[in-house]
């Protein structure tokens, strides 16, 4: 369990903050004591799965103690909405009192009214029964109190914490809000790149015209149609060389016709001849071997005149790779040159990620172990398990006075073309105190984090950015190991620090 507390010694000051406390008398019965509680305890508590902000008044023997449990769940900082809360003593005997609680009509408070049977010191533990699972809350050591003077006497003092910020549990469920711990953790060095997003080499593929001709395609490919290899794209209908014109090709056609017709009479009439035994039979073979002839000149003259007058198959035009068409020029009826670009394909999910790395910082770079994409709103982190090192940086690029260091990565987040600014890790890590990249928030130059001091009440603290990896960022300043930062939802707390009435006063209690 990892827990964090705020008692009221620390935290008294927060009631006058953050609402209007009504019932403050200690004998006051439970149902009057309302807003935090009336009484001046307030704790903070942390299991793996719920935050726990509860208020009550010091438990005295006999006497009715209603504790306002907040129940949060820390995966989505939602408000627990069901289950039984079940607040309960242990007392050194091994004697328990226990109260239990439903949700109340306010979502995500728990109202359990525990009456303690002996005065004396007790364990006092909160702990949820909920669909998702049992979470306890083990608030230490208590002290019960024999009378209600000597509670009263006991109640902590209100003292003031410099720059508290109020923010309450109902506004906190009501807007993305989450908190996470302020962690010492090995974080990669990093250097600032800009990336230029390429497809693989092997994944592109241009697709030219094999001859001069013109363009015959039964299906015009549009760009982002899948082909795959060795798919008929199109043909291409050779156009012809002498300045010939389609009348003088159909004339050919028509010559070869007649020629292959008259070949064909004289095959038939030297069959009859032969049958007859007027002819020698090699005049019929001699016959038929012109008919031939004359059927291949027939054949040849046609697909000279299809090739112009757009008839016939023509040279194909191949799919070479497998993969979307990125560009086409391709146009039904097009006059193209052999060599000329119709078509590019490739698969834009086969990337390359050229980290550009200043000349400057070159050095830096040892054995590259990832890299961090910045989009618009979010950051991309990927490590040696999401790309494989393609390059790792021979030399400066004179052009662009740069090291490159590529990455291969199978990805359809980015797109071939884009440039993009990011972080490459370069292979060494220190341990540092770290916090989520979310939790940073820059004001006039400073950048700053929100801590949470107890469950409703927060503090602006400065701290200085030492390095980012990913969605972590490495500081330091006035924040230490295991401090909560708001991770989501800071600038509604800065709001509530300059505007506190536009937030509301108090709870629904």
């Amino acid at each position: 369990m990892t827990r964090s507390r705020l008692l009221a010694a620390c935290l008294a000051a927060l009631l006058p903050l953050s609402l209007v406390a009504c019932g403050n008398g200690a004998d006051a019965p439970a149902e009057e004591a309302h807003g935090h509680g009336g009484g001046g305890i307030v704790v903070t508590d942390f299991t793996e799965t719920t935050e726990l902000f509860v208020e009550y008044r010091p438990l005295v023997m006999g006497k009715n103690r209603r504790f306002d449990a907040h129940l949060t769940w820390l995966d989505s900082y939602d408000p627990v909405t069901d289950g039984t809360l079940t607040a309960e003593l242990t007392w050194p005997d091994g004697s328990t009192d226990t109260a239990e609680a439903g949700p109340s009509d306010v979502k995500g408070i728990f109202r359990p009214l525990l009456t303690a049977s002996k005065s004396g010191t007790a364990r006092l533990r909160l702990v949820l029964d909920n669909p998702r699972g049992v979470s306890s809350h083990d608030l230490g050591d208590v002290t019960v109190y024999a009378t209600s003077e000597e509670g009263a006497e006991a109640a902590p003092p209100e003292t003031e914490i410099e720059g508290a910020i109020a923010f309450t549990k109902e506004v906190q469920w009501r807007i993305p809000f989450m908190t996470a711990p302020a962690t010492m953790e090995e974080l990669a060095e990093t250097v600032p790149v800009t990336v230029d997003v390429q497809m693989q080499p092997q994944a592109e593929a241009i697709v030219s015209a094999p001859v001069d001709g013109i363009v015959r395609a039964p299906r015009v490919y549009s760009s982002g149609s899948f082909v795959r290899r060795g798919q008929t794209l199109a043909s291409i209908s050779s156009t012809l060389g002498g300045g010939e014109d389609v009348a003088t090709l159909e004339f050919a056609v028509n010559e070869a016709s007649i020629a292959r017709d008259a070949a064909a009479r004289e095959v038939a009439r030297m069959n009859s001849l032969v049958e007859a035994e007027a002819v020698p039979s090699r005049r019929l073979d001699e016959a038929r071997t012109d008919l031939r002839l004359a059927e291949a000149q027939l054949r040849s003259a046609r697909q000279r005149r299809n090739a112009v007058a757009g008839g016939g198959s023509g040279v194909p035009v191949v799919a070479p790779i497998s993969g979307e068409i990125l560009e086409s020029s391709l146009v039904q009826g097009k006059g193209v040159q052999g060599g000329e670009q119709l078509m590019r394909i490739g698969n834009p999910a086969a990337l390359w990620l050229v980290a550009r790395v200043p000349e400057s910082l070159a050095a830096q770079v040892g054995s590259p172990q990832g890299i961090d994409l910045t989009l618009p709103g979010e950051t991309i982190s990927l490590g040696r398990s999401d790309v494989s090192l393609v390059q790792r940086g021979a030399a400066i690029d004179p052009a662009t006075r740069t090291l490159p260091v590529i990455f291969a990565w199978n990805s359809r987040a980015v797109r071939p073309g884009q440039r993009l600014q990011g972080s490459l890790r370069t292979g060494t890590a220190t341990k540092r105190l770290t916090i989520p990249a979310g939790a940073i928030l820059n004001e006039g130059g400073q950048d700053v984090v929100y801590v949470m001091l107890g469950g409703e009440t927060f503090q602006r603290r400065a701290v200085t950015v030492l390095s980012r990896s990913g969605d972590r960022v490495a500081v330091e300043g006035q924040i230490e190991a295991g401090e909560r930062v708001v991770s989501q939802g800071a600038s509604a707390v800065r709001a509530a620090a300059a505007t506190p009435g536009a937030f509301g006063h108090g709870h629904a209690h």
